[in-house]
């Protein structure tokens, strides 16, 4: 591709202004605008009449045109539309710079485009004269209240700020400053959803708990060339420029300056905003220089991952020798971020294997399963068999095989406690409390006799254990570990304790103490779910240093493992979490929803965060969407048949309404607790003539709904959801034996708790959910 001879800025609004199935189109019209704008087929226009002279359209197809400024060396893209919608707005957009916040903005006057309701609705924002109708109609609103008496105090989010404040402090408008400081929180986000520019934003983050001094650094400029104009005058082109190149509007507008930049832009297959855009909290993440380990906690859709995969790309291009490994819980989710990274830097190195220069994505077992495996590739180092003394008290002269996890009723633990546990307390007689017994205490501390688990502490473990239980217990561990030496196999948790153990040099000579440590920078997406022993493995795998851990986690997703301190294994923390609070996959109703669903459930959302609020109800306050759509909708049965019928009718007409939208039917999800749930539902839909695809660890594939469990349904996300099933026979599971004390059933209904939570927060736009009989006691009232 040559060198173009203009460079590129893109809106944020952009890419949502056209439909996807065009997208194909849209590139090729850019490409031949930066290639040569006189190009045949182009037809590059200028707007007569037009609020903004510099005001541009050029040609998609034979039904669309692009609407674009030409800024002497840039072109700014705007939007795209049907040609009878593209001239109006052409008519009425122009670009300025804030005076007040010496930020750029795009906006529209009025002029035609009120003639033409397409037009005023495609822009995406109001225009300046619905502005000040908008705060008539609430004044209107307001005075017709305070004739009433108040059933109960309202939420204002923003009341603690005056009008004034937002317009002299930020530059807001103060049509919409006089608004915001009065509108109850429901009434904000549906408002603010359709101001999609740093305002918008900028109040958005004073909602959810930002201060206004950090709100003013991130979107103001304090530079003493800000020079602005005033509504409806657009500024000069040096101006626009220079405000569009300040790190103040990266959040806003995406430059590419460079043939390279174009080419990953066009080859990317799209403009995603999660690529191109990143609000300022996110970009600080991205870019920041850490001292030592670093937490971002955050709610689901508040972008932690698209943080972490930024940065990943950040340190491979910072030096490209560096060894950046990025790891997550399951293989679904690691192909997910794969894609990611792929998508955001397609040339960007990758790693050809663990410990080598470049980016590698693997889950914590697969790094485990490599350590052991390329230690015990030079077996006069005596690297494995030592560090399984130091950890277990035996050891094998060959790479260890992994245990086969057997059936229900049929463990290697269920074996042990028949064989070994006479002795046991009768609560303590089932596989579930030896599983977390085993991974929780005696692994971290490397206990291989039963000296040493009679002295071991186990702190935030429910059971109290006297000296005679200590010892029951141990015969059972003593016995399952016989077991595995006299087949020569480690479990899943024992494995990465190993690992670390070999990384760390346990049990070798001071001389030959430690392993190369295989990355120099380590991230790690969805790490409420790791367990002690993953994370030892994790400190063991980076050296300490500048950038080395970059922990990204939502407690409230916690769906596999229970709560634990990450200063007992050596990852300190303190002063060093941050939290994200905006989200921006799903609507502020199926949002709250979500939330609601938490309540009653201490979920420790703060506990490396200095003592502040904790639990569900905390969040609540501090934790909004950016979007706003239709309430939850909920489907109640008398019968599991009258159940599926409604189920099947939902389904049939959201397939029908998504495809009518030019979407895929696959973006819509119906989302089960169990197998068996899904295998019934895909059955009873077939009856039905319903055609449902069920997904287990493939691909989302194309052309009908889809159907999953709430476990398989992490890290995907659907334009609409259907919860299926959340009936009180279905939902808490309670499995034989996870509930042996009383710490145990809670741990256990913050994880089911924390599966609806996921559940709901994979819908973009639309939810339902439905149960038979007796719904769900988690469910909200």
């Amino acid at each position: 591709m040559a060198m173009p001879t203009k460079q590129l800025i893109l809106d944020r609004r952009f890419s949502a202004s056209y439909d996807s199935s065009i997208a194909g189109k849209v590139k090729s019209t850019i490409d031949k605008l930066m290639r040569d704008s006189t190009t045949l087929g182009l037809h590059v226009e200028p707007i007569k009449n037009a609020v903004d002279d510099r005001v541009r359209t050029a040609r998609v197809d034979s039904n669309h045109r692009m609407v674009f400024f030409d800024l002497g060396d840039w072109y700014m893209l705007y939007g795209v539309y049907k040609h009878d919608v593209a001239y109006p707005i052409a008519e009425t957009v122009y670009t300025r710079v804030n005076p007040r916040s010496g930020v750029a903005e795009i906006r529209r006057t009025e002029n035609r485009a009120d003639q033409v309701p397409e037009a005023a609705d495609a822009g995406g924002f109001y225009t300046d004269s619905e502005l000040k109708a908008l705060v008539n109609a609430k004044a209107a609103e307001i005075l017709a209240e305070q004739q009433n008496v108040p059933s109960a105090e309202p939420e204002i989010p923003l009341a603690p700020y005056s009008e004034q404040q937002l317009v002299d402090d930020l530059g807001i408008e103060p049509p919409l400053a006089q608004f915001v400081v009065t509108a109850e929180e429901a009434d904000l986000v549906a408002r603010l959803e359709r101001i999609r520019d740093w305002q918008g934003s900028a109040l958005l983050d004073l909602a959810t708990g930002t201060s206004l001094e950090e709100v003013r650094a991130n979107y103001t400029r304090s530079d003493a060339e800000v020079r602005g104009t005033d509504i409806g005058v657009p500024s000069d082109t040096d101006d626009v420029i220079r405000a569009v190149s300040d790190e103040t509007a990266a959040s806003q507008f995406h430059l590419i300056r460079d043939d390279e930049a174009l080419r990953e832009a066009l080859e990317s297959g799209d403009f995603d905003q999660w690529r191109l855009f990143l609000h300022p909290d996110q970009r600080n993440y991205v870019e920041a220089e850490t001292t030592g380990p670093f937490r971002l906690t955050g709610g689901a859709g508040t972008g932690k991952t698209v943080v972490l995969v930024h940065r990943a790309v950040r340190l491979a291009r910072a030096n490209p020798q560096a060894r950046v490994l990025v790891v997550s819980y399951t293989k679904n989710l690691v192909q997910m971020i794969e894609r990611q990274i792929h998508e955001l830097a397609p040339g960007v190195r990758k790693a050809a294997t663990l410990g080598t220069p470049g980016i590698c994505v693997l889950t914590m077992d697969q790094v485990a399963s490599r350590v052991i495996r390329t230690a015990s590739e030079d077996p006069r180092q005596n690297r494995v068999s030592s560090a399984m003394n130091a950890v277990l008290g035996w050891s094998v002269r060959q790479t260890p095989r992994y245990r086969t996890t057997g059936s229900f009723g049929n463990t290697p633990w269920d074996h042990a406690i028949e064989v070994a546990g006479a002795d046991l307390p009768e609560n303590l007689r089932t596989p579930h409390f030896f599983t977390s017994e085993y991974a929780e205490v005696i692994l971290p501390q490397h206990i291989t006799d039963e000296r040493g688990y009679l002295r071991a502490t186990r702190t935030g473990r429910g059971t109290r254990l006297g000296r005679s239980q200590r010892r029951a217990v141990w015969k059972v561990v003593d016995h399952y570990r016989k077991e595995g030496r006299a087949e020569q196999v480690i479990d899943w948790d024992e494995a990465p304790t190993v690992a670390a153990a070999i990384l760390n040099g346990d049990g070798l000579p001071e001389g030959q103490r430690q392993l190369a440590a295989p990355a120099d920078h380590l991230l790690i997406d969805e790490a409420q779910d790791f367990s002690p022993t993953r994370w030892q493995l994790a400190r063991a795998a980076v050296p300490e240093g500048p950038n080395d851990l970059f922990i990204a986690e939502d407690a409230n997703q916690r769906i596999y493992g229970n709560r634990i301190v990450l200063g007992h294994y050596g990852i300190h923390v303190r002063g060093r979490s941050r939290r994200l609070r905006l989200n921006y996959r799903t609507t502020e109703q199926n949002l709250q929803w979500a939330l609601s669903v938490l309540e009653g459930g201490n979920y420790d959302l703060d506990e490396a965060e200095g003592g502040e609020a904790t639990g569900a109800l905390a969040a609540m306050d501090r934790y909004l969407s950016s979007r706003s759509g239709p309430q939850p909708n909920p489907l109640s049965s008398s019968s599991e048949k009258d159940e599926l019928d409604e189920v099947a009718k939902l389904i049939t007409t959201w397939a029908e309404e998504i495809h009518q939208q030019g979407m895929d039917r696959n973006t819509l999800g119906i989302l089960v607790r169990t197998q068996s749930q899904r295998t019934r539902l895909i059955r009873a839909m077939s009856d039905r003539n319903v055609p449902v695809t069920p997904v287990d660890r493939d691909t989302v594939p194309k052309g009908a709904p889809v159907a999953m469990t709430l476990h398989r349904a992490k890290g995907t996300e659907f334009s609409r959801v259907i919860l299926f099933d959340l009936s009180e026979a279905s939902i808490p599971r309670h499995f034989e034996g996870t509930e042996y004390d009383d710490q145990s059933r809670e741990d256990n209904y913050l994880r089911e708790r924390s599966l609806l939570y996921v559940g709901a927060t994979r819908a973009r736009d639309m939810l339902a959910f439905s149960w038979n009989r007796k719904a769900s006691p988690f469910l909200p009232a």
